[in-house]
């Protein structure tokens, strides 16, 4: 089946996203980009705070998070790279420099431990060839308690902008928002009933993509929230700086924006708690004072703007991306669970969601791939 074919065939099918997050949201452009109708579900869009809205509470960056044995989320984020590379290259050249909220930086990306004991360290750089401008730092240029480091091109994301960004793409493309929240009780089956009673008219598909909710939406006791806190500080950083210590829950990063900067982070597997915590905010402040000294007032201090707490969607044994019937006719393509890595994951994963749904179109019984 050809290119036109297959537009032909999407063109009158409505898909009906539920969840605004980055993966629903880029999800929602792919399959508008496809010639599908959309319209997005979503109790909280771009703009909203709430600590169940993972998204606006990202660093974020390229920085990947994959195995070299996954090679899905090896795909993804490979994909992400050269699309934001290529986007950000083209509003250059147009003088739209910053419209998306994504800016090229230069990561300086550090390890504490040996070489030999870091788990998909230096023995696995797998991306060294999907990078622009990728070397290892000698020796001799590493800051004291490092044992090992990598530069290379990066792409640091400026959240809010970029959210902003997606939802007008989305919007400028034909694509339908309904605000409004689903019931969880009941399971899916009820929260799609609902969904096509708010919709109207006949929906050919649905993309499940609502993060942390999918653990109460679908009952998937496998979703679990790692809490990550930020502290947002004044200035811009020259450079994007992560320092990892004996595991990724041992890190500190630095993440430049327009006019500010992103210290980080904790990695804290299981914690619902969505307050800040004083002690912590110390603590990051600290780290970071090596990483970007040029943010130091006088005094040697940051000045603090905010202080934020997100809660990444996280699944055991990765994140669910496959194709189920609900049923007798429902088709939902499952997104959710892609923890720290939704934003790099997020166009190779909108990719893989329209995939499975032409998959499912040639094939009704194809249900694709999950980490099960």
């Amino acid at each position: 089946m050809n290119g036109s074919e297959l537009s032909d065939m999407t063109s009158d099918k409505h898909i009906v996203v539920i969840g605004a997050g980055v993966i629903g949201l880029q999800s929602a452009i792919a399959l508008l980009r496809a010639s599908y109708s959309v319209t997005i579900i979503a109790e909280h869009l771009p703009g909203d705070t709430n600590d169940l809205y993972t998204s606006p509470w990202a660093g974020a960056q390229w920085r990947t998070h994959a195995a070299i044995e996954d090679a899905k989320s090896c795909q993804w984020d490979s994909e992400t790279y050269q699309d934001w590379i290529t986007t950000v290259r083209r509003e250059e050249a147009e003088g739209r420099i910053g419209d998306s909220g994504l800016e090229i930086a230069t990561s300086n990306l550090y390890w504490t431990s040996p070489p030999s004991k870091i788990q998909h360290g230096p023995s696995s750089i797998w991306w060294r060839s999907v990078v622009d401008n990728f070397r290892t730092i000698p020796k001799e240029e590493l800051p004291p308690g490092v044992s090992f480091g990598a530069s290379f091109t990066t792409i640091a994301v400026d959240v809010p902008r970029h959210l902003k960004h997606l939802l007008q793409t989305f919007q400028s493309l034909g694509g339908k928002i309904i605000k409004a929240l689903l019931p969880v009780q009941g399971g899916l089956d009820v929260a799609l009933m609902d969904a096509a009673a708010l919709v109207g008219g006949n929906i050919y598909a649905y993309v499940n993509a609502t993060g942390i909710k999918a653990k109460f939406l679908i009952g998937d006791d496998r979703v679990y929230p790692i809490r990550g806190q930020t502290v947002i500080v004044k200035g811009k950083a020259k450079n994007v700086v992560t320092v990892v210590g004996k595991s990724e829950a041992d890190i500190s990063y630095v993440i430049p924006r327009s006019g500010s900067t992103v210290l980080g982070g904790t990695r804290e597997a299981g914690d619902w708690n969505t307050q800040t915590d004083d002690q912590t905010t110390a603590k990051i402040l600290e780290s970071c004072k090596k990483l970007a000294p040029e943010l130091l007032d006088a005094h040697g201090e940051f000045e603090v703007l905010s202080v934020n707490v997100g809660l990444r969607p996280s699944r055991k044994g990765g994140p669910r991306t496959e194709t189920e019937i609900i049923g007798r006719k429902n088709i939902v393509v499952h997104s959710y669970g892609h923890s720290g890595a939704g934003y790099q994951n997020s166009i190779g994963n909108a990719k893989e969601v329209v995939r499975l749904l032409r998959e499912h179109e040639r094939n009704p019984g194809f249900a694709g791939s999950a980490k099960l």
